[in-house]
């Protein structure tokens, strides 16, 4: 009986130094966990303080960098542009939220609410990246427009005449079109001795002439060889000289400098409302690009232009403006110039007795009826109108071809504005209907020259 007792106390003895043991270690990991906490809050609370010290100096940097920089054009404190000095001010007001964060009574509280702020930074940062992916991938309004439009101004070369011009022989692709320059820089095929009785026709223009974003043979310069040859019986060959970005300058220079090559019985210009936009030379696209000798400006719009969720912004939030009526000024050099090239093209048309024709088209986006009867383009049209009177050749406005289309029906894109192959057809056949009913073909077979 003694045996058990005793074997009994010994045994109630040691469960409880086994419950001392377990409490003690319990206790040991508790302490090692609240100091792994500890530590944790450490050095999110030191990380936090980094992040938001890395943006002051970000800020402080980069408002330095602003300000210290004098614009071309300054009208604010005799140093800055009204756009400088805008940026300035914005990168001064995050300079000043990033200071009065560091101060402790506002650290204190956004530090209780740092893990919200880190959760909602990251989560816009990943849906814009999202955002931008699938922009990319699915191209929603053709916004990759404006990289191919940038891919082919990069291709264009500089010409001591014509201030730029297509590469002969270049082979590419753009907006998933096959584009292939011939050897006198056209997008056309290469030019052969002109037959006997065959009609030429030169087209002169930009790019709508040349044919953005559909396949050669849809275009209208293709499409009104068609038509005009099936109707008059004889051989017609259309020369298209379209190249992006033309004006009615650089059109005169090229007609000048290849008219007895091409040897045309007729010139057909398509008039563009951008056509009065001056292009001077030295032509360096790359230099556009280029991030040295830009303005602080230019260089955060360089940047942030790359991204094409940004481009979708502002074209959204720029043709999302109404756009009242505007006028023309008349004094401005680029009209002037292009009005004196409109005439040059006239003369020699008229000294090598070559019909000459032009075709006025709105141009962007304003080939809808409502911008179509704008200050502007009435004002532009009346001025091209006037010089026809002048020189005896035909000015028509292509505007009321469209009639009671739907605009997104005939363009590449909601962001392209060019014709698409529907547009190019409309285009092609009201030429052809105009040029046949108003004798400016032959309808008999010229001799050759």
């Amino acid at each position: 009986m003694l045996f058990e007792v005793v074997r009994f106390y010994r045994v109630n003895r040691s469960l409880n130094n086994c419950s001392h043991i377990i409490k003690l270690f319990d206790f040991a990991i508790d302490g090692r966990i609240r100091n792994t906490y500890i530590d944790t809050s450490r050095i999110e609370a030191m990380w936090f303080r980094a992040l938001l010290g890395s943006w002051l100096f970000v800020f402080l940097a980069l408002f330095g960098w602003l300000a210290i920089h004098k614009s071309s054009e300054p009208t604010i404190l005799g140093r800055y542009s009204v756009a400088h000095f805008a940026l300035l001010m914005g990168v001064a007001a995050l300079v000043i939220v990033s200071l009065l964060a560091q101060a402790t009574f506002f650290y204190g509280r956004l530090h209780k609410v740092r893990r919200e702020i880190m959760l909602v930074l990251s989560s816009i940062l990943v849906s814009l990246i999202m955002v931008e992916v699938a922009i990319r991938v699915f191209d929603p309004l053709g916004i990759s427009y404006f990289r191919e439009s940038s891919r082919y101004q990069l291709d264009l070369i500089p010409d001591p005449i014509l201030v730029y011009k297509h590469a002969p022989g270049l082979q590419r692709i753009y907006q998933r079109v096959s584009v292939s320059i011939n050897e006198l820089g056209l997008r056309d095929r290469d030019l052969e001795k002109k037959k006997k009785g065959e009609l030429r026709i030169l087209l002169l223009g930009d790019s709508v002439t040349f044919g953005w974003g559909v396949p050669v043979e849809t275009t209208f310069g293709r499409k009104l060889e068609t038509l005009l040859t099936s109707k008059l019986g004889h051989p017609v060959r259309t020369v298209n000289s379209g190249v992006g970005g033309y004006n009615t300058v650089q059109e005169q220079a090229f007609l000048k400098t290849y008219i007895d090559v091409i040897e045309p019985d007729t010139v057909i210009l398509l008039y563009i409302r951008n056509d009065i936009e001056l292009n001077e030379p030295p032509f360096d696209p790359w230099s556009q690009l280029a991030l040295q000798g830009k303005t602080p400006p230019e260089v955060i719009r360089i940047l942030v232009g790359k991204s094409w969720l940004y481009r979708l912004g502002v074209f959204a939030l720029k043709y999302s403006r109404p756009r009242g009526l505007t006028s023309l000024d008349k004094n401005t050099r680029g009209l002037r110039e292009s009005m004196n090239a409109l005439s040059s093209i006239a003369t020699l048309c008229l000294e090598r007795n070559v019909r000459f024709v032009v075709f006025f088209y709105p141009g962007g986006r304003d080939v809808s009826t409502p911008n179509r009867e704008s200050l502007s383009s009435v004002a532009l049209l009346s001025e091209i109108s006037s010089i026809g009177n002048r020189y005896g050749f035909p000015v028509v406005d292509i505007g009321t071809w469209w009639g009671q289309v739907e605009m997104r029906s005939i363009t590449n894109s909601t962001i392209d504005p060019h014709p698409n192959k529907r547009g190019h057809d409309i285009l092609a056949v009201g030429m052809a209907d105009f040029l046949l009913a108003h004798g400016l073909i032959r309808r008999t077979e010229p001799d050759a020259r």
